[in-house]
């Protein structure tokens, strides 16, 4: 007869091989700025804190060529990175030649620190969008890319690709969701915040598209 001696399972072995992020630096384009406020709700309610960079109509070149990409790293010192970028590349029929380079620099400047990468949505009007989606989340790898393409999100116009406040919302809770159960990071918790509550944590950087990094 065996007795169970109370050994972990292979489950909560998994859960804590994976590292925990209680600092986040969350940076990207436009969509970013609601995105990460949304969780620093959750950081709020879940012991972890969020530092954003919003770089409006930026792209994946963009960043991947920007100055400063490495000092704000430094700077910040995360546990992990989410990168929202991608909703202005998303037609583009030959990522892996237009991009490649940008991407392992975005991928070079982390280094060891976990990326997880939010996925662009789909644009309104459009059913392009596919071939982005799945060059990124291979290049990413599993547990790293959040596919945001199929979810249905309410927009602010038939044509603006931006989700409204409660699209944003319904987006990063997905994503937490999806964290919490198939993320290659740990939050140190999943507390739903109540309602609709949005935060700007103390580190909130904003760039126009016309201004650099």
């Amino acid at each position: 007869m065996l007795l169970c001696l109370g050994f972990p399972s292979m489950a909560s072995e998994a859960e804590e091989a994976r590292p925990v992020a209680k600092k986040i630096l969350f940076m990207g384009d436009s969509m970013t700025g609601w995105l990460a406020e949304r969780l620093e709700a959750y950081g709020k309610q879940n012991g972890f804190e969020v530092a954003t960079v919003v770089w409006d109509g930026s792209t994946i070149n963009k960043w991947g060529k920007a100055p400063r990409l490495h000092s704000i790293v430094k700077e910040q010192k995360p546990d992990a990175i989410f990168v929202s970028l991608g909703m202005n590349d998303l037609f583009e029929a030959n990522p892996e030649a237009k991009y490649r380079s940008s991407l392992d620099a975005i991928k070079g400047v982390a280094d060891d620190i976990p990326i997880i990468w939010v996925g662009p949505p789909s644009w309104p009007g459009h059913n392009k969008g596919s071939v982005m989606n799945n060059w990124l989340s291979e290049e990413m790898g599993k547990g790293h890319y959040f596919s945001s393409f199929g979810l249905t999100l309410p927009r602010q116009s038939k044509s603006n690709p931006h989700p409204t406040r409660a699209g944003m919302i319904s987006w990063m809770d997905h994503v937490v969701s999806w964290l919490e159960k198939d993320g290659a990071i740990a939050l140190p918790g999943y507390e739903k915040p109540k309602g609709e509550q949005m935060t700007r944590g103390k580190t909130f950087i904003y760039k126009r598209m016309k201004e650099n990094l």
